[in-house]
């Protein structure tokens, strides 16, 4: 059984809501009351093919959630697998007519990684999104090579720096160098900035002074799959994929 759980991002200026992150956890068959985390099943999914099907129920449970004018926007988390499969935007287009919801409201993320090991089809996949109307986010951000050089052929809006670099933040002065180069390039390249992994007030107030437009984290807000904005859609949040 997949569930899906929801973890909000905040805005720095205000410490307000900006959206909120779709996460998938599967139940344990042997142990019903334990969740598995996407660590533990995605490398099988994306293996074995399955992650398409997942990929396509989390974005059309979003979606159907999104058709409740007072849900926030959501970001759902997509697999590389998927930028082989040129069917999926116009999937997503299509779901987002049907369910009357205006494409801003939904964000694709993608990770560093996928899109760096399969460029062209990122790219591809990127401009069919933007064509939708949906923004894209490069998520795992600092994990890839020569991350700064892609960053200028992927046409994304904005960069989740990831969590490596965020935690033991205040500690660690070689990541606070990394993370005001990627500030300093991703504003230049006018992307809007996200830091994962906040777990501390210090290394809030340190993202917000080096100019972070976005925050998640355990200190802000836990992952969870009855979120208060989304009470009235429970329903929608788990389903058993065969």
């Amino acid at each position: 059984l997949m569930q899906l759980h929801f973890q909000g991002i905040f805005d720095t200026t205000h410490n307000s809501l900006a959206h909120l992150e779709v996460l998938v956890r599967m139940q344990d068959q042997e142990d019903p009351a334990r969740l598995l985390m996407p660590g533990q099943f995605i490398p099988y999914a994306e293996k074995s093919g399955k992650i398409l099907d997942i990929d396509r129920w989390v974005i059309k449970s979003s979606i159907e959630l999104l058709a409740d004018a007072g849900v926030p926007s959501l970001a759902v988390n997509i697999s590389g697998r998927s930028f082989d499969e040129p069917t999926l935007p116009q999937f997503i287009a299509e779901q987002l007519k049907r369910y009357g919801v205006a494409p801003h409201r939904l964000m694709v993320e993608l990770t560093e990684t996928s899109a760096v090991s399969d460029l062209h089809d990122a790219q591809r996949f990127i401009e069919a999104l933007h064509h939708t109307g949906c923004g894209v986010a490069l998520d795992d951000f600092g994990t890839g090579f020569s991350s700064f050089a892609y960053l200028k052929h992927l046409q994304v809006d904005a960069v989740k720096i990831d969590g490596l670099f965020i935690r033991n933040l205040p500690k660690e002065y070689d990541n606070q160098l990394f993370v005001k180069a990627i500030v300093t390039v991703a504003r230049g390249l006018h992307k809007t900035i996200i830091a994962e992994c906040v777990e501390d007030e210090e290394t809030l107030v340190m993202l917000k002074g080096f100019g972070v437009d976005s925050v998640q984290g355990y200190y802000l807000e836990k992952p969870r799959a009855d979120h208060p904005l989304l009470q009235a859609a429970s329903r929608l949040q788990s389903t058993n994929l065969q």
